[in-house]
């Protein structure tokens, strides 16, 4: 069994003036390795679900609406349930709470395996949804849970490099899962066969679920089990009064702590701008993936060759990010997230238009039409972009609110963001499938473009209102230059201050009201 205090070696914890742990010494950490393994297995298979999903319902429908819904049946379980999963979590065995998630998802996606196309899209897709929001309400409790197990796995000087591999598991299995593993084996092992993917991603849960089971055992705090160890005796009503309890206050925390950090997101302009910027970034990703299919379809492409549009645009994500450290700068950030969502928009009307600029440009040239694979990789390349732009938009906004936000508040500050973009992304992504249904694939996407441009346009405006104004505000502040400042800047090493001006000391008697 082990506890905060007594970790994976059963040894305290060295002295916290000790270097902090290269990546290496973590992976050295055979219970750290098991509970990354199981996050690499089970973040992968989620991806890929999601790949599976939107594609199915696209081709079982044939709408845009239709597959925006499955993105909001991932979503609202993240709204509705986040907040008591981590007090949930923090009351039970995080180890068995891990087997648990990922055996449960397991068998859910299972029940994917009975669905008959046959019964009619009234009646397949209701069933789709309803098996998708159970999936994604009990991924809910798997995130607390593994991120409650690190600190009981590694000493407190690997915290830094442990949590680092885990923030690289999700965009990387972002990349592996819904760009490449989804889509290469749908065309080429299963050979377009949903059962066969939907059975690997069951193997895939299992495997995960093995994985936290080699785990030691944590020490539960006011378990069942541990209240019947000491003699207490709990009926199923009492277990059932518990969880609603843990119900009810884990809504009070998160309603209580999202208050507090949204009365501070108020107060602070860059970190309410960088909240709009990041949910922007987040919201045309999910935008296109409702309308990409449908998109391809426009283009007479098979929907499976999604695959060619979205590889580029993961390369890109990668690429921003480790181009964005080096270009970025504490007095450019804001510049740079204005100029990428401009860019991005601009991105995003090439994309609808290029379909029919290839037409023109290739009829009045060659005379004919453009060929797939040239279609393919022009939208590849403008995806490698948008990818470039989300991580040259996201990455500073996320460095702004960590930041901006003092440490004992921080928390609630990414708790509020994630609630609140959560709940904004319900409506663009919704929209933006009706949209697409109603006026076209190609003219949706145009339009998601001029309304990225128009966000950047306001907040570039704002910017430049508020910096005029900080600049104000530091002039107001620094007064008239004193006499005695003048004595003391003569008498010191430092360089004296410019004389003021026979105009400016004109325009200092206007001010205080003097001839």
């Amino acid at each position: 069994m082990i506890t905060e205090s007594n970790l994976d070696t059963g040894k305290p914890d060295e002295a916290e003036h000790d270097a902090p742990a290269k990546m290496m010494d973590v992976l050295r950490n055979s219970n750290f390795v098991k509970l990354w393994t199981a996050q690499i297995l089970s973040q992968t298979a989620q991806q890929i679900v999601n790949f599976a999903l939107l594609l199915q319902v696209a081709r079982i429908t044939a709408s845009s609406t239709a597959v925006s819904g499955i993105i909001i049946c991932f979503t609202i379980p993240a709204i509705l349930f986040a907040a008591i999963a981590g007090v949930f979590v923090e009351r039970n065995s995080k180890k068995v709470m891990l087997i648990l998630t990922n055996v449960l998802r397991g068998v859910m996606v299972l029940g994917y395996l009975f669905i008959n196309p046959d019964w009619g899209v009234g009646v397949v897709l209701p069933v789709i949804y309803i098996i998708t929001l159970l999936f994604s309400a009990v991924s809910q409790f798997f995130n607390p849970a593994e991120a409650s197990m690190i600190p009981l796995m590694v000493k407190k000087k690997e915290l830094i490099s442990a949590n680092s591999l885990f923030n690289l598991t999700l965009p990387a299995t972002q990349l592996g899962g819904f760009v490449v593993l989804g889509p290469l084996l749908l065309n080429t092992v299963f050979h377009d066969n949903f059962t066969g993917l939907y059975i690997f991603i069951f193997v895939l849960c299992l495997a995960a679920a093995f994985s936290t089971y080699l785990l030691p055992q944590d020490r539960p705090e006011e378990t069942v089990a541990e209240r019947r160890k000491k003699g207490e005796k709990v009926s199923v009503s009492g277990v059932a009064g518990g969880a609603a309890t843990i119900a009810r206050s884990g809504y009070k925390e998160a309603a209580e702590e999202l208050a507090e950090g949204w009365r501070f997101i108020r107060r602070d302009p860059v970190i309410m701008s960088a909240i709009i910027y990041w949910s922007v970034a987040i919201a045309v990703f999910m935008m296109l993936g409702t309308i990409g299919p449908g998109f391809l379809q426009y283009l007479n492409i098979d929907q499976s060759k999604l695959f060619y549009v979205l590889l580029p645009g993961g390369v890109g994500l990668v690429a921003g990010v480790l181009l964005v450290g080096r270009i970025a700068r504490k007095d450019n950030r804001e510049f740079m997230i204005n100029v990428s969502l401009l860019a991005a928009g601009v991105t995003l009307m090439l994309f609808a238009l290029i379909y029919p600029i290839l037409r023109w440009f290739y009829s009045s040239v060659f005379g004919t039409v453009p060929g797939e694979m040239v279609i393919l990789t022009f939208l590849g390349v403008l995806t490698f972009f948008l990818g470039l732009f989300n991580s040259f938009i996201s990455v500073p906004a996320q460095t702004a609110l960590q930041e901006r936000s003092p440490q004992e508040i921080r928390a609630r500050v990414f708790s509020a963001f994630f609630t609140i973009s959560n709940a904004i992304l319900l409506l663009p992504v919704f929209f933006a499938g009706a949209i697409a249904d109603w006026i076209g694939q190609a003219q949706a996407v145009f339009v998601i473009g001029v309304a990225v441009l128009i966000t950047a346009g306001i907040g570039l405006r704002r910017s430049r209102g508020r910096r005029a104004e900080e600049r104000q505000n530091t002039r107001e502040k620094a007064g008239p230059f004193q006499t005695e400042e003048a004595e003391a800047a003569l008498t010191s090493a430092s360089p004296a201050p410019r004389p003021i001006m026979a105009k400016e000391q004109q325009q200092i008697r206007s001010r205080d009201g003097k001839p």
